[in-house]
């Protein structure tokens, strides 16, 4: 009777209409580290990224409600909302939607899920961070495929 119990209160604690919208990997791009804070002169500059594994989702969460769930380089699973990022609508479109995710006084993330012109899901993902809170200033730009990405449901 507890395991039905535990059950029923889980699927009450899930927001309604939760919906996967888009699921992505392996993303890889440049980053640029200026020399601030813990970054020297000799670490500064442009270095490759790639996160490989690393699996970013876009979900709604009820009316206009987003989110972004991703699997950073530790394997450990990172809802946007619950690390205290604000996740905002900024546009959608027939084949393209992107979403901004502010950290306040800290980071500014985009991401873009598309659809292109061959056919190919994709998605973009674009960083800014900074502020007298943060230990190490980056700029970066990453790109990684997408398994699906549901236009409709959203």
């Amino acid at each position: 009777m507890k395991h039905v119990a535990s059950v029923i209160l889980a699927l009450l604690s899930l927001p309604l209409f939760a919906a996967d919208i888009a699921s992505c990997s392996n993303p890889s791009g440049k980053g640029y580290f200026p020399e601030t804070g813990f970054v020297t002169a000799k670490d500064s500059g442009w270095n490759e990224e790639k996160i490989t594994g690393g699996i970013t989702k876009l979900s709604k969460r009820g009316d206009n409600e987003y989110d972004i769930l991703f699997v950073d380089t530790r394997k450990e699973i990172i809802s946007a909302r619950q690390d205290g990022g604000q996740v905002l609508l900024l546009n959608r479109g027939k084949n393209v939607v992107s979403v901004l995710v502010v950290y306040p006084g800290k980071t500014a993330e985009v991401y873009t899920f598309l659809k292109t012109n061959s056919g190919k899901l994709e998605y973009i993902h674009t960083l800014s961070r900074a502020g007298d809170g943060v230990l190490i200033t980056k700029a970066s730009v990453m790109r990684g495929d997408c398994d699906y990405i549901n236009f409709g449901a959203l």
